[in-house]
């Protein structure tokens, strides 16, 4: 482990209408005992003032130790949109060996940089331990699991290996961006973090996280539902189409990396049906053609049937 002040390293933060959660994301950010070298603001053109707030506080130039670019975007291109774009520009400056990615709804604890960049020298795929927000002690995406058990899979260097919750205040090396390319943008929200994730691992990249770096964030929200064949699958219940939409086509989208296409075509009906069945259980019969639509977007990688469910 090199000294973390030798390296140069960026923040991007993608921000939508939450300008009270970018305000504490921000202030979390500037309390760094490891200061970033620049954070890349990504404004997907929220309506709730933050714009003003930016340039009133002056998050669009350098402040103390840090300079601070605001891109404001001139529509939202969702999280995956937000995190291509922030990650592009970042990297195409071409002078940081690392780049830290995170939601507005994130707030990395002091010294949550400073421990991830102990590994950055030999690692690229670096994760804090992500802990909820409201009683910093539970897992966000670890179901069931506190902080002190999450602890003990770790080694003697203090790394969980194999584990990383990606976007989440995750520091990624160059040489990982430059080998792998950006997030994808088409995706818009939900399942490119996991699309990040499973690309870098395809491409020899191994995940870690460091149980000393902590980055708290709202709970993670999952339903476990078995259908008629008793298969185990997660579904994520949510309230609007284009929500459900996203998270369905995404999910779908991403089993090509992992499995040939005949797995893929199996678990992608698996997945119609555990949606079904769950939204059938709550008297909700009118999701049917939708999430039949998703699925086959997935699988096939369509992109455009979004606009039919964003009004």
């Amino acid at each position: 482990m090199n000294d973390v002040y030798s390296y140069k390293i960026a923040c991007v933060i993608v921000t939508y209408n939450r300008k009270e959660y970018l305000k504490r994301c921000l202030d979390a950010v500037e309390g760094q005992n490891r200061k970033p070298d620049c954070v890349f603001i990504i404004d997907n053109a929220s309506k709730d003032g933050t714009e003003k707030f930016i340039i009133e506080s002056g998050y669009n130039k350098r402040r103390g130790d840090i300079i601070y670019k605001y891109v404001r975007c001139h529509k939202n291109m969702g999280g995956a949109g937000g995190f291509y774009l922030g990650i592009k520009i970042a990297f195409e400056e071409n002078v940081y060996d690392g780049l830290w990615v995170m939601d507005d709804d994130g707030e990395p604890e002091k010294s949550c940089l400073k421990e991830l960049a102990k590994f950055l020298d030999n690692r690229d795929f670096i994760a804090p331990v992500v802990l909820s927000d409201e009683d910093h002690k539970s897992c966000s995406f670890v179901p069931n699991t506190t902080y002190e058990e999450f602890c003990k899979q770790a080694n003697g260097l203090g790394i969980v290996e194999g584990w990383a919750s990606p976007f989440n205040g995750i520091l990624f090396s160059s040489r990982l961006i430059k080998q792998i390319g950006y997030p994808k943008k088409e995706m818009f929200i939900w399942g490119d973090e996991i699309n990040y994730q499973l690309r870098a691992e395809k491409a020899g990249f191994h995940r870690m996280t460091s149980v000393k770096a902590i980055h708290y964030h709202p709970m993670d929200r999952q339903l476990s539902v078995c259908n008629e064949n008793t298969l185990n699958v997660v579904v994520v219940p949510v309230e609007s189409d284009w929500k459900l939409y996203c998270a369905i086509r995404n999910r779908v989208y991403n089993l090509h990396l992992l499995y040939n296409y005949y797995v893929t075509l199996k678990k992608a009906y698996e997945l119609y049906r555990a949606y079904k069945t769950y939204y059938h259980s709550i008297n909700v019969f009118d999701r049917d053609s939708l999430i039949l639509k998703a699925v086959i977007s997935g699988f096939c990688g369509y992109w455009k049937g979004l606009k039919q469910y964003i009004k």
